[in-house]
């Protein structure tokens, strides 16, 4: 069994090689042993779905941040070098320094692919057949994900439904669909989807029917708003969060990301981080260019940071590996939310404030070490709600009571007034902007309410869309750039 898992996350690692090793490799190798050796047995299958999760993983340690929320202007230059951050919320970003690209995605996709191509052809016993059902199930949905993400940041992309199985580099010369075909894609492999899971079973950690539904949701939503898609969009959005269940609002905001708080009720999916399986201290998660702490990186506290860093005027080192840092003059907490505590701590010389660091996401303390373990969490009941607040809004509907249950859950003194649909749209907005700090949903929320405009850097001239990276265009030349910034 491990062999075989080992097998299996080399022959995907071998995808993302394929686009810098373009010699006489025995790339057909791979293939004929992943047909005529493997997908045989329920083992397999399992195995390869397996895959699937921990490449979709890889993308979340860094990728799915600097894509949903790096140039949303929530994050600014830390205590060391931003490295190439900068260009993120600087909104400088070309084709030649950007270092996110759809590769990642694609091998994702590609692992998806494979499960759709051969696990309906293994043989499931009666009792286990269910299971089959699920797998197939979960690769139609990571597939629509992995196109929302790529769809939402580059406008339309390829579409590719067969596995990369040879070398035949034709195969993988393909154009970029539209942006219409690209959504109409995803909207079909949702469907697929729902259609497939064979009941309701939610372990929170892989895709099921109450995800796939918020997914829905999200997608029709973002038609409705950017596609034209209108009343009958916004209506299907609705009707998929009323079919999610029941999940709840924990009632401390900062318990929904506690280490010891995994997969709590609140949680709708999020991708699994532990100990075991990712040992290293401090490069998992992409929330690490955030944290500040002394050497030992333990628990910190305001009331301790003063006499911590105390001589941070002189030692910035000390603060830990910031390279960049909540930019708390883009939030307006009221003293009274709990959740500014909950999502960053700033750090004192004195009583002058001198660099904040992330609370959000922190995993925990190994030993002595911080270990960045957190789940990133991809749908959570909050978003939902929010969402919903947005879609009735947008229907001409009153949003109080989902706008009440969250903001009173972050400070019970706060309340939502129905408005105009313009006005209560800038409070839904800055509501999300709030509560989902730092969870790579800002600068999708900003461009969907097409409030780019928001974030100082988007001056005139500068684009939504992502440009897409030269080196994928040396790779494939069919593809057309996105427009560039004058």
């Amino acid at each position: 069994m491990k062999k075989k898992f080992l097998l299996y996350t080399l022959l995907f690692t071998s995808l993302s090689l394929f686009n810098s090793c373009q010699d006489d490799l025995e790339l057909t190798s791979d293939s004929i042993i992943t047909s005529d050796s493997f997908w045989k047995t329920e083992d397999d299958a399992k195995a390869g779905v397996n895959g699937m999760y921990v490449n979709f993983r890889i993308q979340t340690q860094q990728n799915y941040y600097l894509l949903g929320g790096a140039r949303s202007a929530e994050i600014t230059g830390g205590v060391q070098s931003p490295l190439t951050l900068a260009n993120y919320y600087n909104n400088l970003l070309t084709p030649q320094n950007i270092d996110v690209d759809w590769a990642g995605l694609y091998t994702v996709i590609h692992s998806a692919n494979l499960v759709l191509k051969y696990v309906p052809q293994i043989t499931f016993s009666p009792t286990t057949v269910n299971e089959q059902k699920r797998y197939i199930a979960q690769a139609y949905s990571m597939r629509a994900l992995c196109y929302f993400i790529m769809a939402r940041s580059w406008g339309g992309v390829p579409i590719v439904t067969d596995p990369t199985e040879n070398a035949n580099q034709s195969q993988y010369i393909i154009p970029r669909n539209t942006i219409e075909e690209t959504f109409a894609f995803i909207k079909k492999d949702i469907d697929a989807a729902i259609a497939s899971f064979p009941d309701a079973t939610n372990n929170k950690t892989q895709l099921a029917l109450p995800s796939v539904y918020a997914l829905k949701a999200d997608v029709n939503l973002w038609t409705a708003k950017q596609l034209g898609g209108g009343t009958t969009d916004l209506n299907t959005a609705l009707t998929a969060i009323d079919a999610i269940g029941t999940p709840t609002l924990l009632p401390n905001f900062k318990d929904v990301f506690a280490y010891d708080k995994k997969a709590n009720a609140e949680v709708v999916f999020a991708v699994r981080y532990s100990l075991a399986d990712l040992p290293s201290n401090l490069a998992d998660n992409w929330n690490q260019f955030m944290f500040l702490g002394p050497s030992d990186f333990a628990p910190l506290t305001s009331a301790t940071a003063t006499a911590t860093f105390g001589t941070l005027g002189t030692g910035a080192g000390n603060a830990g590996i910031s390279r960049v840092q909540p930019d708390i003059t883009r939030f307006n907490f009221a003293a009274t939310d709990t959740r500014k505590a909950a999502t960053y701590l700033t750090l004192y010389n004195g009583a002058v404030p001198v660099v904040t660091g992330l609370v959000k996401y922190n995993g925990t303390v190994d030993g002595t070490l911080r270990r960045f373990v957190s789940d990133i969490i991809i749908y959570r009941w909050a978003d939902i709600l929010l969402m919903k607040a947005e879609i009735k809004n947008a229907l001409g509907q009153d949003p109080s009571t989902e706008m009440n249950l969250v903001m009173k859950r972050a400070d019970p003194s706060a309340s939502f007034t129905n408005d105009s649909p313009a006005n209560n749209d800038n409070v839904i907005l800055n509501e999300r902007l709030k509560e989902l700090a730092f969870e790579g949903k800002a600068w999708w929320d900003l461009v969907r309410f097409n409030k780019t405009n928001l974030v100082p850097s988007m001056t005139a001239g500068k684009q939504v869309l992502f440009p897409i990276s030269q080196n994928t265009i040396n790779f494939n030349p069919k593809i057309v750039q996105n427009p560039l910034s004058k």
